[in-house]
């Protein structure tokens, strides 16, 4: 897919693709054939003979197939259609060998890695994998530098949305697929992926497997796994879904993205909900066709509401809504699901956060358009700068006051267990609430009739502090390097790159080399997260069989 071929060339890979795609279909076959108990099989199974029936499918009725779909989607072109077709088969089988010879590699399962160094070290392969994928021929129209092609796969991987290249220029439709998967799979997890691939279709998730991602997705229940990785990537893969279908519905007929709207709305619905920013609109949602679209933005601030509330929040709601609903309808005694305490705080701040913006911006913000148009605009930059990156309105545009609030909101992001970035909402939740303990003199920090750990207010503060001291020495960086810049620039572009916003005020195409490597490493570290990045590489604790005596310091 990456380079042009020659008719011979491009017919031999053909034939080999159905090779690998026919032993891949006669192995199922076997397997059903020799199983004891089928329906077992099946239920344990159904993922990867799913995928099987849909590649017996493109080995015998690839052409049909295609033209009935394109029959289906006028408006959408035949090479869109294969592309995506062959991202669903022949991309899946790919990665279903490959987790099979990282089973079967004895120097990988030697290696004891801790959840933080494989999580970072997930995304750097994908952010190189990303690179060189965007440096093939057929990926671009123009020519695309080393460092752009490092900078443009760190903001997708990291979902944050800044870019040194026009991609609506630079970038070509297989180009923009690739930027598409890099963001789908950079917003989800390159580990989420992997382990949803294991457990349903490579026999499985091993013990050690089970307990990183008990870590990942913070689950108290060791055997939920499971259901939580597939609740995950269905439910993502779902909304997503319904996005692109309400994007899609909406702009029918507003002349927006002729012929290619399908892909339009596809790309912009999961862009919007992990949290990306990036668009295939020259001007972005800036655009005159959709910067007041109402049913537009709604779809886009819903899904960026719901991309960044965190998986944990969507779960404890669903199964509350589950749990009132089963009690109205049976009208018999069942267990209540309680919201929890997480989900608590972070409709709070978020809630505050959101109104608390919306209404800073409409204040402060000079308004030429009607009452409703200003309220609507405001509203989509409180949401956006809650790490979305999307903006219907000229950064440079705004007045200080508003960077300045702009800032604030994307230095505190989303929530935890997201596709957005940023301290998080419970961080600064926290925060917030130590103080109100020392003020009112409490012994504990309490919420919601529960008693806070002193461990979590200890990990909140060194979260700020580490993300203010990084700012801090990123910004002092840009400005010894590039002093023609305003500082006030350079902050926004470092908070907005360390918090994996994507907003800018147009200076990130301007640096050089060096500058841009910076931001690279500020991207890749905001969406890892410095915390996981210093415990990482931290020494395992030690027991000591003594303590030190105490001794009191001056503070404040």
């Amino acid at each position: 897919m990456g380079w042009a071929l020659s008719p011979a060339a491009g017919e031999w890979l053909r034939r080999i693709t159905r090779w690998v795609l026919a032993v891949f279909v006669v192995e199922e076959l076997v397997r059903v054939s020799i199983q004891d108990n089928l329906v077992a099989f099946l239920r344990a199974r159904w993922l990867e003979l799913t995928l099987a029936v849909l590649a017996t499918g493109e080995l015998f009725g690839h052409g049909p197939f295609l033209a009935w779909i394109g029959g289906l989607l006028p408006d959408v072109q035949a090479r869109t259609i294969t592309l995506f077709y062959l991202a669903g088969t022949q991309l899946t089988v790919i990665a279903l060998i490959g987790l099979r010879a990282l089973r079967g590699n004895r120097l990988l399962a030697s290696r004891k890695l801790t959840p933080g160094q494989l999580f970072m070290g997930s995304f750097v392969a994908l952010i190189l994998v990303g690179m060189l994928l965007l440096k093939t021929p057929q990926a671009t129209v123009q020519p695309l530098a080393w460092v752009d092609a490092l900078f443009l796969s760190t903001s997708a991987v990291c979902v944050t949305g800044l870019s040194t290249v026009d991609i609506t220029e630079v970038l070509s439709v297989q180009g923009r697929f690739i930027l598409l998967a890099l963001i789908q799979v950079g917003g989800l997890g390159v580990v989420t992926f992997t382990y949803f691939f294991a457990h349903f279709m490579a026999g499985g998730m091993g013990m050690r497997m089970q307990l990183q991602l008990k870590d990942f997705f913070s689950e108290e229940r060791l055997g939920q796994i499971g259901t939580v990785l597939g609740v995950v990537v269905s439910s993502t893969l779902a909304i997503e879904a319904l996005g692109a279908i309400a994007i899609h519905h909406a702009l029918q007929g507003t002349g927006v993205a002729d012929g290619e709207l399908a892909f339009f709305s596809i790309f912009h619905s999961v862009s919007a909900f992990c949290n990306a920013g990036f668009s295939t609109l020259p001007a972005g949602l800036a655009d005159a066709r959709v910067h007041l679209h109402a049913p537009f933005l709604v779809t886009i601030m819903l899904l960026i509401t719901l991309g960044g509330i965190g998986f944990p929040v969507m779960k404890n709601l669903g199964e509350v809504a589950v749990n009132r609903l089963s009690r109205t309808i049976h009208r018999r005694h069942v267990v209540r699901v309680r919201v929890t305490t997480h989900t608590k705080l972070v409709l709070l701040v978020s809630g505050v956060l959101l109104g608390g913006g919306t209404l800073l911006f409409w204040l402060l913000e000079p308004k030429p358009m009607g009452a409703g148009e200003a309220w609507l605009t405001a509203l989509f930059n409180s949401v956006t700068a809650r790490t979305a990156g999307f903006n219907t309105v000229s950064m440079s545009s705004l007045v200080p006051a508003s960077l300045v609030a702009m800032m604030f909101l994307m230095y505190v992001g989303g929530s935890p267990s997201s596709t957005a970035g940023g301290v998080k909402t419970t961080t600064v939740g926290v925060a917030i609430l130590g103080l109100r303990r020392l003020v009112q003199g409490r012994a504990d920090m309490e919420f919601g009739g529960r008693r806070i750990e002193q461990n979590v207010v200890t990990r909140a503060l060194i979260i700020l502090l580490l993300s203010l001291m990084w700012c801090t020495m990123v910004v002092g960086a840009l400005a010894a390097l590039y002093p023609k810049f305003s500082p006030m620039d350079l902050a926004f572009e470092t908070v907005s790159a360390l918090s994996t916003v994507g907003l800018s005020c147009g200076v990130v195409t301007d640096l050089g080399a060096p500058g841009k490597l910076l931001l690279v490493l500020t991207m890749f570290v905001g969406r890892v997260g410095l915390l996981t990045c210093v415990m990482a590489f931290a020494r395992e604790e030690s027991t000591q069989p003594y303590r030190l005596p105490e001794s009191n310091l001056i503070v404040g």
